[in-house]
């Protein structure tokens, strides 16, 4: 039996779902959007939280400039995290204040300002990072591996004491003027 336009016989008329109101597709629409956004946020925050973590939880660098009474200067190195403790003198050198101590410690990488010699370069990134020194013309780097000192390594756990003297031969990069 074919099937006939205007009688509702149960069998063979089509049921057809009533239209939504365009309100209520418009609030689903909300609804979604709100899910995915909420979603997409808590994935950000526990990324970052994650990433943030990872990036400080072995600590930073904490250098003790101190000078004597005669105004040679040393460095002790430590860092709680990896054990380490490590003394730099500068035997054959003096600055014009002694007597002092400042201790600085390499958490974040703005303007520091150091009581003798240069701050060359720090990644601090994940740290504790890495900083690198001018002091009187000898290099000193810090890594989480080994301590360079004129290119020179020495390891974090010998018990010696660093001393640098001698004519120092570090030359700091020269940058590019950049064209315009």
């Amino acid at each position: 039996m074919p099937l006939q336009l205007g009688k509702s016989n149960s069998l063979d008329s089509v049921n057809v779902l009533p239209k939504t109101p365009r309100h209520m597709k418009s609030d689903r629409l909300i609804k979604i959007l709100l899910i995915g956004f909420s979603i997409a946020l808590a994935v950000y925050i526990g990324f970052f939280s994650l990433i943030e973590y990872r990036r400080t939880y072995r600590g930073p660098w904490q250098v003790q400039f101190s000078t004597d009474s005669t105004g040679t200067p040393a460095l002790l190195v430590t860092h709680r995290k990896l054990n380490i403790s490590k003394s730099i003198r500068f035997p054959e050198n003096k600055v014009a204040s002694s007597n002092t101590t400042q201790t600085i410690v390499f958490d974040n990488p703005t303007n520091v300002t150091i009581p003798y010699g240069d701050l060359v370069f720090e990644d601090l990134t994940f740290l504790p990072g890495t900083v690198t020194f001018n002091f009187f013309g000898h290099e000193v780097e810090l890594l989480p591996r080994v301590l360079l000192a004129d290119k020179l390594e020495y390891a974090w756990n010998s018990p010696e004491i660093v001393s640098i003297a001698g004519e120092g031969k570090f030359v700091p990069h020269k940058t590019k003027p950049k064209r315009l």
